[in-house]
């Protein structure tokens, strides 16, 4: 009946929205991201598991395509899982194959790297955000943090005169 009980409490707020389990805030830092997909992991209970206890570590994780006998498909690198046997495996990414081919010539252009944003679910099954984009430059970051600063100025100038 306790299990049950858990169960029904998980899909409650799952439906409210919960925040993501892990996020990957230096990837939108560190790249201009133009598209993001949404795509499934190949995982094993203990995996889930530990996704949902909010244990794993996106930092540092990329996508790299790998063959998979003859096919290229793309894997998740560098995504750690602590406390499972192999917790920094390759793990295949599940994407239709429209998906597929518009990331393929995405990732293709000059420049165009694939980084995982956050994890999540969706009606129950792990997924991953996927953004593909451009990486940034030095100054190109300076001038992002300036631009954060003066709007966070600006919205403390407003809420101060209230």
């Amino acid at each position: 009946m306790k299990h049950k009980i858990e169960r029904q409490a998980a899909k409650q707020q799952e439906k409210k929205g919960k925040a993501p389990y892990a996020e990957n805030r230096k990837a939108r830092f560190d790249v201009a991201v133009q598209e993001s997909y949404e795509a499934g992991l190949s995982l094993t209970g203990p995996e889930v598991k530990q996704i949902r206890a909010g244990r794993a570590v996106l930092n540092g994780a990329y996508v790299k395509y790998l063959l998979q006998g003859a096919i290229r498909r793309p894997f998740l690198v560098g995504l750690h899982i602590p406390e499972v046997a192999e917790p920094d495996r390759s793990r295949l990414l599940l994407l239709s194959r429209k998906e597929l081919a518009e990331l393929t010539t995405l990732q293709e252009a000059k420049g165009a790297t694939v980084v995982p944003l956050d994890i999540h679910t969706t009606r129950g099954w792990v997924k991953v955000r996927i953004g593909v984009g451009k990486g940034r430059k030095g100054a190109d970051k300076r001038a992002l943090l300036r631009e954060r600063d003066l709007t966070r100025e600006a919205q403390q100038q407003i809420g101060g005169r209230r």
